[in-house]
């Protein structure tokens, strides 16, 4: 069935409720869910009561007309794949059949949701972002690692809400299940072992004991089977390890990177060649959301000294306001420090410094 904008009521245009977001009473419709709202539309005049071969034709008709029917019937799959799970897989097939482009536009749009709107994007949506990822990894779709990257930016350090364990979860079960493929990827490895050993810290709870257990046994096996990849997050993988090597497999770890350096790898030195690399800019930058990343912007760059303190208090407010989130501020003290560099016209300025 073909969704509408909105629909009448007593005389009074009402708007449906969004297919992949859930808004707030006083928030409405933007302008890309407008857009995916009519692309879905769209899609549904091209495909709807055909069999599958009639389908095909029909899209390959449609996707041949110009760039932006293209664009439109990629992104009507995209909204059917995220909000019919039963027919996910046909959707996806046709999607592959029609894309002229390697699926680059639907990465795209995919980075754009989730880096963008991953906060207000619905629970059953979130599942299916997941399944597409796999099936876009099991296809070796070109750049996926970037869609994945910026994903796993979404599990909040210091956050135990059931939503950000529940990524943090699904992501481990991907980067398991597809091993060979993020080998490929060193930086991507990298990156994660380096946040979940970072959010390792923060699941010190007993009622966490079996996913910390799990994420340690993940992030062994990382370090130990591929060391070398791991050696370029630098001295901060160091730091990261201390916080919790008190967990006895990880002081294992701890211990032969001391002592035995040589298991771990036949070039690796020790500690003093760890602390001789920078950690790049783009690993402080992972542990920090999106959402996160242009507050901190925002404030570093707009707010005036004197006007700053209801926008401290409101940054406390939503990401600092609990016992858990304390970890989050040695996250955010680095992504300043390490990633906003003013210039000099902004330090000379009386924009609240860094």
């Amino acid at each position: 069935m073909i969704c509408k904008d909105s629909r009448t009521m007593e005389g009074k245009r009402v708007p449906q409720p969004s297919r992949i977001f859930q808004y707030n009473l006083i928030e409405g419709k933007d302008e890309y869910e407008d857009k995916y709202e009519k692309c879905y539309a769209t899609l549904q005049t091209v495909i709807g009561g055909k069999g599958d071969r009639e389908c095909n034709d029909a899209l390959v008709s449609a996707v041949s007309r110009d760039t932006k029917s293209h664009e439109d019937i990629c992104l009507g799959f995209i909204v059917a794949i995220l909000t019919e799970a039963d027919n996910a897989a046909k959707h996806y097939r046709h999607l592959v059949h029609a894309a002229k482009d390697g699926l680059q536009f639907v990465l795209t749009e995919l980075t754009r949701v989730v880096s963008d709107k991953w906060l207000k994007v619905k629970d059953s949506v979130r599942t299916q972002v997941i399944w597409l990822i796999k099936e876009l990894i099991r296809n070796q779709v070109a750049s996926i690692d970037g869609v994945i990257w910026t994903l796993m930016r979404q599990i909040a350090g210091g956050d135990v809400s059931h939503k950000n364990l529940g990524l943090a979860d699904s992501l481990m079960d991907v980067f398991s299940e597809h091993r060979a493929w993020l080998e490929k990827y060193p930086f991507l490895y990298a990156s994660v072992v380096y946040t979940y050993l970072r959010i390792i810290e923060d699941h010190a709870h007993p009622n966490l004991a079996a996913l910390r257990e799990k994420e340690v046994a993940f992030v062994l096996t990382l370090v130990r089977e591929r060391f070398n990849d791991v050696l370029m997050i630098g001295r901060d993988f160091l730091r990261l390890l201390q916080n919790v090597s008190r967990i006895p497999e990880m002081e294992e770890l701890w211990n032969d990177i001391l002592h035995n350096p040589s298991t771990l790898s036949a070039t690796f030195t020790g500690v003093a060649q760890v602390m001789t690399t920078k950690t790049s800019r783009r690993f402080l930058q992972s542990r920090i959301t999106p959402d996160m990343e242009k507050k901190l912007i925002f404030l570093t760059s707009q707010v005036r000294f004197g006007n700053h303190k209801r926008y401290q208090e409101w940054f406390q407010k939503n990401y600092l306001a609990t016992i858990e989130s304390q970890t989050l501020r040695c996250d955010l003290i680095r992504f300043i420090v390490g990633v906003i560099h003013p210039s000099n016209e902004l330090l000379c300025s009386d924009i609240i410094p860094r």
